[in-house]
């Protein structure tokens, strides 16, 4: 299993991660490819100022523990405390949810700069689908979308990728360069309030896997109907 074999590659000497030398590097290239993947999904990163360093923050929900354990230890280097499991306190019942978060670092900023734009409508910087994405994607960057935003829609035998915080022409592209990179059709669907999510269908869906599932962690197979 080759999501495994990613835990086993010596990625970082963290005395260079901590310097500021580092501050044009990228991660390991197979965990570069994991972390755009988990970006285009549900991660997110924090700023303070334009010169700062950069934090990464992900949080996950009850069944998902061991998905999140897998990634604080693929990413156990960068952060200064383990996976940590928050209380959510809901109208009827209390919740677990799983939050992994780095230390502020060098190694985030071009990342930042990648995802992030200044929205001045806002006021504020917005994650955007990074406009050379396709140089970008593989089949880890696909496999990591799909186990942190996609959805398995048994009754027509389809992914759903749910983009919906980004805007329709992001998700266009997004959905050119699954189907560029790997001719996989991909479609745009409007789901609800001018948002939009992408499709992977049943003609595409052995294809999908035969790409993708050697990169899934085993908790999450059911995102591709496995």
């Amino acid at each position: 299993n080759k999501s495994m074999k990613i835990t086993k590659i010596n990625l970082y000497n963290s005395s260079i991660i901590n310097t500021e030398e580092n501050i044009g590097t990228h991660l390991p290239i197979e965990l570069n490819s994991v972390f755009i993947g988990i970006m285009l999904g549900d991660g997110s990163l924090y700023r303070s100022s334009p010169t700062s360093n950069v934090r990464f923050e992900i949080s996950f929900g009850q069944k998902y523990e061991l998905f999140a354990l897998y990634l604080g230890d693929l990413f156990k280097e960068l952060m200064s405390n383990p996976v940590k499991a928050l209380e959510i306190k809901g109208k009827t019942k209390n919740y677990t949810n799983y939050r992994l978060k780095t230390k502020s670092l060098p190694i985030f900023v071009p990342y930042f700069n990648l995802f992030y734009e200044f929205n001045e409508d806002l006021n504020k910087y917005v994650k955007i689908i990074p406009k050379n994405i396709f140089e970008h994607m593989d089949a880890i960057v696909l496999a990591y979308l799909i186990m942190t935003d996609g959805n398995f829609d048994k009754g027509r035998n389809r992914v759903r990728i749910y983009t919906n915080s980004y805007k329709k022409e992001e998700v266009e592209r997004l959905a050119l360069a699954i189907n560029d990179k790997f001719n996989i059709y991909t479609g745009v669907l409007h789901d609800r309030n001018n948002q939009w999510i992408l499709t992977i269908g049943a003609k595409n869906l052995t294809l999908l896997r035969d790409i993708v599932s050697e990169y899934f962690h085993s908790s999450m197979n059911y995102r591709i109907g496995l």
